[in-house]
């Protein structure tokens, strides 16, 4: 049974700590186009962790010793540690993506948790015994499961109304720059068509502060809020949710979620979302990474997405959203991302571990 739950710079020390914090900084740097971009862009190209050489040796300092030989159930959710926990004896690697990039297939783990059939057949290609993948259904938050269906079909209420729709904007928590600019300029246009924003951002990040000077420059009057206590009763023309960590975020999420119509969003992030919760998304590019490009051919193809790849693509953004509106085009977006999976992929997992 799984005991408690920690991450890579709690059970790391010396050498390999360094290493992971240099991992997590090229995260942050390495989602644009400059030299860090294309430095991460590599890396991540190169990546095969069925193969693991000196890099991945040196980051597996410390976390080995501590977990390798432990008794308890060892569930891990990236591939990196799949490859550097391979051979512990009761080794869960859940894999909640609903596309699996040839990185992601990584060999070693006792079972394979996975969102979708699709997905399942993919680690089977990989050399996974098909009695060893299991699917749960999309990994949604169980407090966004819960609220499905009734926001479900409030949402689909407004969006067929005449009243003003409100959007959701996130970014991902390196927040590229090229994404936020796109973010900020359809929240803008989207307050500045009658519509209101809530924009989800890292304290004191640059999404926070670029959303700050351009609601300035269009004088748009906007609440920031740094605790989800302080929330409003009634919603702004635009708010920027300010969190510290994703446990925050989430607690924000749930606050809010009954109030979102649509959301903005790079196709790393939340797909889920759009497919399982009938709650539409407009994606803003550039990709990064390899789950990204593959997440966005899916969320197009399943009618749940539409894009908006550059801050240019993003002016008018209000406009598009009443087009869409008019002409059903929203609705039908809406409507193609509820029934369709299983979302209660959590629960499942859970249920899972629980029983072996």
């Amino acid at each position: 049974m799984v005991r408690r739950q920690t991450d890579v710079f709690e059970v790391s020390s010396g050498l390999a700590r360094l290493g992971w914090k240099a991992v997590r900084s090229l995260y942050y740097r390495g989602a644009s186009d400059g030299m860090f971009g294309k430095l991460y862009k590599g890396i991540r190209g190169r990546a095969d962790y069925n193969r693991p050489g000196l890099t991945l040796n040196a980051l597996a300092g410390g976390i080995r010793p501590a977990i390798l030989n432990s008794q308890d159930t060892v569930v891990v959710a990236h591939p990196t540690l799949v490859a550097i926990l391979r051979g512990h004896r009761d080794l869960v690697y859940q894999h909640g993506e609903v596309v699996a990039p040839d990185e992601s297939i990584v060999k070693g783990a006792n079972y394979v948790l996975v969102p979708t059939d699709t997905v399942a057949k993919s680690f089977v290609a990989g050399g996974y015994d098909e009695s060893r993948v299991i699917v749960t259904g999309l990994c949604i938050e169980p407090s966004l499961v819960r609220v499905a269906r009734e926001s479900f079909e409030a949402r689909v209420l407004r969006i067929n109304g005449q009243g003003p729709l409100t959007g959701a904007f996130f970014s991902s928590g390196a927040e590229p720059k090229t994404h936020v600019k796109s973010l900020v300029a359809a929240a803008v246009y989207a307050a500045n068509s009658g519509g209101r924003a809530i924009l989800f951002a890292r304290r004191g990040g640059f999404f926070q502060q670029y959303a700050a000077a351009k609601f300035g420059e269009s004088r748009i009057q906007y609440m920031s809020v740094g605790s989800a206590d302080g929330l409003p009763s009634e919603l702004p023309e635009a708010m920027v949710v300010l969190y510290e960590s994703r446990r925050e975020l989430n607690a924000f999420t749930t606050s809010l979620f009954r109030y979102f119509d649509y959301f903005v969003s790079p196709s790393h992030e939340r797909t889920n979302w759009a497919l399982g919760l009938g709650l539409p998304m407009f994606v803003v590019g550039p990709c990064y990474g390899p789950f990204a490009p593959q997440n966005r051919d899916i969320l197009l193809k399943s009618g749940v997405a539409d894009v908006l790849d550059t801050p240019v693509s993003a002016v008018g953004f209000g406009d598009k959203l009443t087009a869409m509106r008019q002409h059903g085009v929203l609705s039908d977006m809406a409507h193609a991302g509820i029934g369709k999976f299983d979302i209660n992929g959590f629960e499942k997992a859970a249920e899972f571990l629980t029983a072996e």
